[in-house]
């Protein structure tokens, strides 16, 4: 099935969620979300989920699919958000997870050769936990590493990526775990939000002293009576929120940490959308108003028209 959308990309703390919400709320588009942390159920506050007022004004795909305690594969996400494509309505796709967008874009044919999901996870591990895993789902590639190599985060983060590869090959998905030569047509140019530098770090540290001043403690505290799986126990935000609650950490150190693990999500995420996809960028100066930026993307939608969708 095939369609079509406005997208709009950038890194979290970018504003486009602000400018696809204010865009729809005028023009009376329905948001599917391109972030993989939305799609989680009671996960509200530490993802800068919109709003249930937002969400009264505007009709959104993508955001609440599953429950913390579940494992969702990019797979999931695009036969969930299917059913937004197949109806009449205009769509605008905003998120900050390439791997969401490019799948989107250019299809589901293979899987990108290091698994972003995956990638992710084992990122936010402290060095024991990550040895753990390799030791126990990658015992046969660990014990084929250096002594140096074995002390090297990226070599673990790697053995696993390939051990985990490996399996879904062996559950008859090899078909799906090459993306090599995924991109042998032109990619669409999409339309994103850069901000500098400084600038996306203040929004960012902003952002942590907003999430803890509207619950994100309560938040975490609820969250914590369910079994939740590794993706949600390691969320950024919520890992520390959690060490506050078990008094392993004290409030302000625990934004700290969560403000370094948002600049360094903002980094990848702009290393992905500057690899793999092709973003035409709109400079977004400080205390620019949302709907002067709005005007800007409108005018780029216009000008660079719809994106098919492959699904």
């Amino acid at each position: 099935m095939n369609g079509s959308a406005y997208f709009l990309v950038g890194p979290t703390a970018s504003g486009k969620s602000a400018v696809a919400q204010h865009i729809a709320e005028r023009e009376g588009q329905l948001i599917v979300s391109a972030d993989s942390m939305n799609l989680y159920r009671g996960m509200d506050i530490g993802t800068a989920k919109p709003s249930a007022a937002e969400r009264e004004k505007v009709d959104y795909a993508g955001i609440d699919l599953a429950e913390p305690s579940e494992k969702f594969s990019v797979a999931n996400y695009l036969n969930t958000v299917r059913h937004a494509f197949e109806s009449d309505r205009e769509i605008i796709v905003s998120g900050g997870t390439g791997l969401y967008i490019k799948c989107l874009t250019e299809g589901f044919d293979d899987v990108p050769p290091e698994n972003e999901e995956l990638r992710t996870e084992l990122e936010v591990l402290d060095f024991q936990a990550l040895e753990k895993r390799a030791k126990e789902e990658a015992t046969d590639l660990y014990s084929r590493l250096t002594a140096d190599d074995r002390r090297n985060p990226r070599r673990l983060i790697r053995i696993l990526e390939r051990t985990a590869a490996g399996s879904a090959a062996s559950a008859g998905q090899a078909s799906r775990l090459r993306y090599g030569t995924w991109n042998s047509k032109p990619k669409p140019i999409l339309v994103g939000l850069h901000v500098g530098r400084e600038v996306l770090h203040r929004r960012i540290e902003q952002r942590v002293g907003k999430m803890y001043a509207a619950g994100l403690l309560e938040e975490a505290a609820e969250l914590v009576k369910r079994a939740l799986s590794p993706t949600a126990l390691q969320a950024i935000g919520y890992a520390e929120a959690f060490a506050v609650l078990r008094n392993e950490m004290t409030i302000e150190v625990a934004k700290e940490k969560t403000v370094i693990r948002t600049r360094q999500l903002a980094k990848r995420q702009m290393t992905w959308f500057r690899n793999q996809l092709n973003v035409e960028w709109i400079d977004v100066p400080h205390g620019t108003p949302v709907e002067e930026v709005a005007k800007e993307v409108l005018a780029l939608w216009e000008r660079l028209g719809k994106t098919p969708v492959v699904l």
